[in-house]
């Protein structure tokens, strides 16, 4: 891995890893963009055919697509299909949520725009790079809920006929209402009880407005990065788009306050994964070969290298940065899914432990209804034993795996 001069940087690598070590980027360095354009050449038909599956399960081809064309490279012809759907789907989305705007301020409802819909507009602006399966809005309140919720159905959606949270869709466009500002419901149940309702207090005091209209706020970048981070721990710091998402936006964040995001980090238990993320990202430690070149205050860096993985946590993360995928399970188990237990480290005791596991594995009714779209509480025991199996088959095989390496 050198990085002695531009046209040495990723000598001695495989073309493959060269190629996957920058298909998430958002922004490569000239020599970066030399390494890329001779391991394109370099790169087998086999190869190549590893490179665009490992980046469509990724969902960064549209990224490498756009970076091997700016290495005046011609990009495959399954890259550049991706490039194109992701950037018509990206454009009528836009249009979508212009189109909503309005209606959502008519019935005096806000919503805050996380994650991807609240990325794109602000700092992707190239419609090829950033895909999304659905739009993730939160609406703090029944009140603003109950006005979201008629706004949709007066625009054409249709919901979960009366649940507090769901999907509303529209055609291919589909709306994913939260309560919480961090996104997922399932990451309420790993913080500590204390940070429970200072998390959406804040994130609302601070959030600003969207481009897309008076309806939509998005997060301040510093609370944004750390609901980045919390939802990175849940795809469990695996390679792809969501380490992308974090360079574009402290890339597009020249203001970026770390001491804030640091402080909101310790006091919603956020700090490990916001330091795991980073280490990912190799704006923490040592800067391996593709890492984008992303200076951390000094302050910041001390506090992040404080915080250090336990055995277990060094074995989880690797395992999670392997291109090693689960062949025939669902989409979310596909990849390792070590993030419970990547949380573990971060619940105070035994007991806080045991609860996270007991609550990870066994999950309560609004988050098996997220994981079984026909999940009824009258019928929970039957889904326990479906999900017992499930991850009894899941432990087998990482067993194996696990001792295979």
């Amino acid at each position: 891995m050198v990085r002695t001069g531009g046209h040495s940087i990723g000598l001695g690598n495989p073309p493959r890893q060269v190629l996957l070590a920058l298909d998430s980027r958002f922004r490569l360095e000239p020599e970066e963009r030399e390494a890329l354009a001779r391991a394109a050449r370099d790169a087998s038909p086999g190869e190549w055919e590893e490179v665009i599956e490992e980046a469509l399960f990724r969902w960064t081809a549209g990224v490498l697509c756009h970076h091997l064309r700016e290495a005046g490279v011609e990009p495959p012809a399954a890259l550049q299909e991706e490039y194109n759907r992701v950037a018509l789907e990206a454009v009528m989305a836009e249009a979508e949520l212009r189109r909503l705007a309005p209606a959502l301020a008519r019935a005096g409802a806000r919503v805050l725009l996380i994650k991807g819909a609240a990325l794109k507009p602000l700092v992707y602006r190239n419609p090829g790079l950033r895909p999304a399966d659905d739009s993730d809005w939160v609406v703090r309140s029944r009140e603003d809920w109950e006005a979201a919720a008629r706004a949709l159905e007066a625009l054409g959606y249709a919901g979960p006929g009366g649940e507090w949270e769901g999907f509303w869709e529209r055609g291919e466009f589909v709306v994913e209402l939260h309560r919480s500002a961090l996104g997922d419901e399932r990451i309420q149940a790993r913080l500590p009880a204390a940070a429970l309702g200072a998390v959406d207090a804040e994130v609302w005091a601070r959030a600003r407005p969207s481009p897309l209209g008076e309806g939509f706020l998005v997060p301040a970048p510093e609370d944004h990065l750390l609901i980045l981070c919390a939802h990175l721990m849940k795809h469990n710091m695996e390679p792809g788009i969501w380490f992308t998402d974090l360079e574009a936006l402290l890339a597009s964040s020249p203001g970026f306050d770390w001491e804030a995001a640091l402080s909101r980090a310790r006091a919603w238990g956020l700090l490990r994964p916001l330091a795991y993320a980073l280490r990912g990202l190799g704006a923490a430690g040592e800067r391996p070969f593709g890492a984008p070149a992303i200076a951390l205050p000094p302050a910041a860096g001390r506090a992040l290298a404080e915080v250090r993985p336990t055995r277990l946590d060094r074995a989880l993360l690797a395992l999670a940065g392997r291109s090693t995928r689960l062949r025939g399970e669902k989409e979310e188990w596909e990849r390792p899914p070590v993030a419970n237990l990547l949380w573990l480290s971060s619940q105070p005791g035994p007991v806080a432990k045991l609860r996270l596991l007991g609550e990870a594995a066994f999950p309560r009714h609004e988050v098996m209804r997220q994981i079984y779209p026909g999940y009824r509480p009258a019928l929970r025991g039957w889904y326990l034993l479906r999900r017992a199996a499930g991850l009894l088959r899941l432990a087998v095989r990482l067993a194996g795996r696990a001792g295979r390496s």
